[in-house]
């Protein structure tokens, strides 16, 4: 199937590892030119560097931002807008992955996971609007529809809030053409992920999770990164507004 992605320019934030870095790189092996940012700039220039090797064909531009700072967000889409020369695709895959109840958590999960999609979706609005094949992508979590048995924390409420964000964007920017969707995943395994880093440390734990997932293991994330780009692609044209599971049937219930 062609995607339609040749020559696409795509945004990323959260770009230099995990699911972000599987999905830039297979943007780029479909014909993307792909800018991203993560918050160390030698992480940055690390994943440049590799990820421009999988193509000379394409434009890899990476920038460290830290996306709970506004004007910083803000600066990073202009500045990937400029070295791509537009932008067709934004996907906000970055988190605060707060998982403690106090204030600080709480502040830079709602900078992070849903401020700074606020702010790139604003500023990347009018070159989405030039594109022939507009698409915004929210990484979201399943934490935003089923209790998993923590305490309190903001990661599954602002999840939630980028769901009805992501809607909105849906809802208002359709007559642009332009597509607002949320992938969220179930656990999912990559070298040194959060779930490879489980793994080691508490096997049985990791054991009852696989055991728990119908398909009898965790995604990788070259699987989420197959879901992401397909949604995001001219191929997915008619998936809008939608709220994407992509947890291998780990929370039994019906959206």
């Amino acid at each position: 199937m062609d995607l339609g992605l040749q020559g696409k320019k795509v945004v990323i934030l959260g770009g230099s590892r995990g699911i972000g870095r599987y999905t830039a790189e297979l943007f780029i092996q479909e014909g993307a030119h792909v800018a991203f940012c993560a918050r160390g700039q030698e992480g940055v220039d690390k994943a440049v560097q590799q990820m421009s090797g999988l193509s000379h064909a394409v434009r890899v531009f990476g920038h460290a931002v830290d996306l709970a700072q506004a004007e910083a967000t803000r600066d990073f889409v202009r500045q990937a807008q400029t070295e791509l020369g537009g932008i067709d695709i934004l996907i906000h895959n970055a988190s605060g992955f707060g998982m403690a109840n106090d204030e600080e958590e709480w502040a830079r999960s709602f900078e992070v996971d849903i401020m700074a999609g606020v702010r790139a979706v604003d500023e990347a609005l009018e070159a989405l609007k030039e594109s022939l094949a507009p698409s915004v992508i929210f990484i979201g979590s399943m934490a935003s529809k089923y209790h998993f048995g923590r305490p309190p924390s903001p990661y599954g409420a602002v999840k939630a809030a980028m769901r009805a964000f992501a809607n909105e964007v849906a809802q208002n920017y359709g007559r642009f053409g332009i597509r607002a969707n949320v992938v969220s995943p179930g656990a999912v395994w990559f070298p040194g992920g959060s779930w490879d880093q489980r793994k080691q440390e508490n096997p049985d734990f990791y054991a009852k999770v696989e055991k728990g997932i119908p398909l009898g293991r965790l995604g990788t994330g070259e699987e989420l990164a197959r879901i992401i780009v397909f949604t995001a692609s001219p191929a997915g044209l008619w998936l809008n507004a939608t709220h994407l599971a992509a947890d291998g049937g780990q929370v039994a219930a019906v959206d």
